[in-house]
Order: C-alpha cells, then structure tokens, then sequence
C-alpha cells in the first residue's frame, strides 16, 4: 500500500502493451473514491515517454483512497491503481489547491481554509534558469521564498526575451547569466523547423523539477500557458495540436495544489490577432474541462488600455489578471478599488512597475521602470486596496537571470509580508473615506491599516470602534488603550502609540525622527 502525506503527490506509473502512432493521442484517465464516498472524477493522465502514461494524484483527504483508470487503450483501462494512506500533511507549505476564498470573494485563501494574501515575483524565464542549472536554480527559489514572496509568475516555454540578441549584456556579466533561447524546446523537433504533433517530454520531465521545487515550498506556481510576443512557433489555433498542447500541460500539473492557470502573458494580442476573445473563452473553457481539481484561472491583460473596463475573457476568469502602469500611487489605489468593484473579483497587478537592476544593466524599460523604492511604495497601494501585486525585477525576467548583487529593495518584502501575516487581510476592504490624508483599508471596527506614502500623522475615524470597549471615545476604567503600530517601510523600524481617544477624525502622532518617510499604521481593535 502506497502512503502519502495529505496534498502530497503521487505518480501512479502505466504500461502499455500496445503500439500507437501518435502515443500523446491516446486519453488515460482515472477516477480515485475515498473511504468517505468522496470522489475526484475524470482525473487526466498524460504520456511520459517510451510506453509509459502517468496519473498524477494528490489527495485532499487523509485516510483510505483508491483509484481506477479509463481508457481506449485496452491495456490501459480497468486497472485497480494501488491503494493509498494518506497521512497527515508533511512539515511543507502545502495546503491544497489554492483558489478564491468562499466568505471572502475577493480573496484568495488555500483548501484547507487558510488566507493567501499574494505577493508575486514575476520571473518569466525560470524554466529555462532551471534547464541550466537545477541546483542553482532551486537556491534562488529559496532565496526567493526568503524574502517573502510566495508565488511565482513563469511562462510554460517562451523562446526569447527582451530579444534574440544577447550580445549586448557579453562583457558585462558572467556568461552564465545570458540566455538565448531555452536549451529544450516544449514540442518535438525545433522552434524553427518544429513537429507540433508530438511534445518533448524530456522538457516536460525537467519542467517537473522546477514544480517541485515551487511546491515543497509552498510558493504558488502562476503559469502562463502561453506567450505571444516571445517568438514561439505555436501551433495554429485551435487546432488538434494545439487543443493537445494545452491538454497535456493541465493533465501534467494539476495534482499540484499550488498551481493558477493563466491563458498567457499579455493576452491582448491574441484579441488583436483574432479579432475576438472567441479563442481565449475557448482556452478558459479547455481547462476547466480538463481540470479535475478546479483550480482557479486567469487570463493576463486581455485587452491593452484595459484600465477601468472588464473585458469578456475577464469576466469569464476566476480573477482579474491585469498589467496597469500608471506611475501614480492613487491611480494604483483606486484602479484597484473599481476593478474589484466592477467585476466582483480578486484583483492582480502585473507588471505595474519594473525595478532597476542593481547595476543598471540594459534591460527593458518603461515609463514604469523605476527605482526600489518607488515600487515598493507603487506595491503597498496596491494592498492598501485590497489588491494583489506582482513583483518584476529587470535583471531576473527574461533572457539574462543575475540574483546577485541582490537588490536593495528585496529584504523590505520580507518586511511586508510579515505585516500581511499579522493582518486579517481577507476580511479587510478598501475604507479611504475613513483617512484624512493616505489610504486605508479596515475590517471596520476590528481592524484597520492606513498607508502613509508621505509620512505625516495618521488621522481616521474610529468611531465604529465598538462597545462596551470604548465609551464616549474613551477606554472603561482597567481597559488599555488601543495601541497603534507604525512601520517605517524602509527600515522596518516599528513603534506603539496608544490611543487614549477614539472618534471621528481621531489623530495618531508620528512617532519618527524622519516624519516625511512611508509608513505603514496598524490599529487592533479586538
């Protein structure tokens, strides 16, 4: 009997005894039955190379499950699958699958109930970076994981980046850190000269590697099925090679819990190829077909100048997946705030601002491209909203990979994310109507954080503090005080400020030498 921990993954392995000409045609498939009676129907399983087929499982119950498999394939279908106990969860960051919080919709929490509070490193090249290097690659996950990041936004493949040529970077960094075009390519043959009929499981096989490390870590895997500006010889659209590409990624790694299915990266040009969001819908609806776990899915920016509309493909996702530049931190805030509004939906920022390199590399650039610490203050308003950012650092995106020197901006991150995890963020919503100056986002009454961009005093409007805990704005004789907590989010520096009164427009004094730098103030009330 086969044991596995709670979220855990398991590959059954399938032989067959038959000969087929196009193998990554033949469906194999299973459905697993807990002792309970609960069931995962129809789940996908997909070709491994030589005669081999594999069904991916990960349980979402502890105790007793069986599986069996369906398929055309007479030596495929029938078989009882071995038997498993599945033990209670490992000491690993996994929680299932992660998707849209039930008593919050516009939050995303884990299966097992627990709040995820996204902060994204977009590192679109990570397949390629772990092509080259596994080891070195799973080091930078952790360094990733360190600072405070918890999902990673990657392409399945792309084929080059900022461009074909990177002769410009030679000289200037270590040759390791360049990269032209991935050294596996996702389908059989090559970009140029490509056999879109059969996929290169060799590919798929090291792609498995990079999960794994994302999943022992607990770090979310945003993947971006497809690209459309990296020069990828795709397949024609919507045809049977292109419907089996997109099969086989869904059937590789949905058993792994900590997977967002995206369409692809700046999906407006699929609309402004197509003339409609036809194909994207079509896609969307591919993956929920093929998905037995039901995880949640997006399509990236799907239509350019998307700022304040929802498109079709958008109201069709689980979550809005834009790319908003404003270079403005009240535009950040209130795009946040009317995208949530409007679609009734998690709201994600991609690529709202693109961070200098260390060494001021010639990468991309934008009127978005800007020093550390303007992102940070450009990612707060962002939460401050409601909202959930993505982190892009110009010099680990594309076709040049260089971590270090790390840049300044990394260890404030880790700062964040504590903040957030001290928050009860799904609950909280956008309040700046209770803030003279900055933003605000509360569970009124319970909870509130205001950002301060410029620094200054904090003045909110406390009045829906309940009682018996304050009368008249005051504390009862042997309450303490409401304490309000301030961060310096450069340096991380945190003091407490009681408050002794609480009323409509009730003024916190900041605490700080430096009373012009950001900060962050949050307030407790229970």
């Amino acid at each position: 009997m086969v044991k596995v921990p709670l979220y855990g993954i398991y590959d059954f392995a399938l032989h067959t005894q038959a000969r087929h000409d196009n193998p990554f045609r033949v469906a194999v498939g299973a459905t697993f039955e807990h002792a309970s009676g609960a069931k995962i129907e129809h789940l996908p399983g997909f070709y491994n190379g030589s005669d081999e087929y594999v069904i991916r499982f990960s349980p979402t119950l502890e105790g007793q499950w069986r599986g069996r498999t369906v398929s055309k394939d007479p030596s495929l279908d029938g078989i009882w699958l071995e038997p498993i106990t599945v033990t209670p969860k490992e000491r690993t960051r996994s929680r299932g699958v992660v998707g849209i919080d039930p008593a919050n919709p516009l939050r995303f929490a884990w299966q097992d109930g627990t709040p995820f509070v996204y902060l994204g490193f977009e590192c679109d090249w990570l397949f390629a970076y772990h092509q080259r290097d596994p080891a070195q690659c799973d080091r930078h996950v952790q360094l990733i994981a360190d600072r405070g990041f918890n999902a990673v936004v990657t392409n399945v493949y792309a084929h080059t980046g900022f461009s074909a040529d990177t002769s410009r970077f030679e000289g200037i960094v270590e040759p390791d850190t360049i990269y032209g075009p991935p050294d596996h390519y996702a389908f059989s043959g090559t970009n140029d000269a490509p056999d879109h009929t059969q996929l290169n499981v060799d590919f798929f096989k090291d792609y498995d590697g990079m999960m794994h490390q994302l999943h022992r870590r607990g770090i979310v895997a945003h993947l971006m099925i497809q690209v459309q500006n990296k020069h990828v010889n795709w397949p024609g659209r919507g045809t049977p090679e292109d419907d089996a590409y997109w099969s086989y990624v869904v059937a590789r790694y949905q058993a792994f819990g900590n997977v967002i299915w995206d369409v692809g990266k700046e999906s407006y040009n699929l609309l402004a190829e197509t003339g409609s969001h036809a194909y994207t819908l079509g896609r969307i609806a591919l993956i929920r077909q093929s998905d037995a776990y039901g995880h949640v899915v997006t399509v990236h920016d799907s239509a350019a100048g998307s700022a304040g509309r929802i498109s079709e493909a958008d109201a069709a996702c689980d979550f809005v997946s834009d790319q908003v530049h404003t270079a403005d931190i009240g535009n950040y805030n209130r795009e946040a705030i009317r995208k949530q509004q409007v679609s009734g939906k998690p709201y994600l920022n991609i690529e709202y601002g693109y961070e200098f390199g260390a060494e001021d590399l010639k990468t991309y650039r934008s009127r978005t491209t800007a020093p550390w610490l303007d992102i940070l203050k450009w990612t707060y308003a962002l939460y401050a909203a409601g909202a959930y950012p993505c982190y892009y650092y110009s010099n680990t995106s594309w076709d040049l990979i260089k971590f270090e020197p790390e840049p300044e901006g990394w260890r404030r991150y880790r700062m964040l994310s504590e903040l957030l995890a001290r928050l009860p963020f799904n609950e909280m919503h956008p309040a700046n109507v209770l803030v003279e100056s900055g933003y605000c986002l509360a569970d009124v009454g319970n909870a509130y954080l205001v950002y301060l961009p410029d620094g200054g005093d904090a003045v909110i409007d406390l009045t829906a503090v309940p009682c018996p805990r304050a009368e008249r704005g005051q504390p009862l004789p042997g309450e303490a005080p409401i304490t309000a907590n301030w961060m310096d989010i450069v340096t991380g520096e945190r003091r407490d400020v009681a408050i002794s009164e609480w009323r409509w427009g009730t003024r916190v004094s900041n605490p700080f030498n430096d009373t012009a730098a950001p900060v962050v103030v949050t307030i407790f009330t229970v």
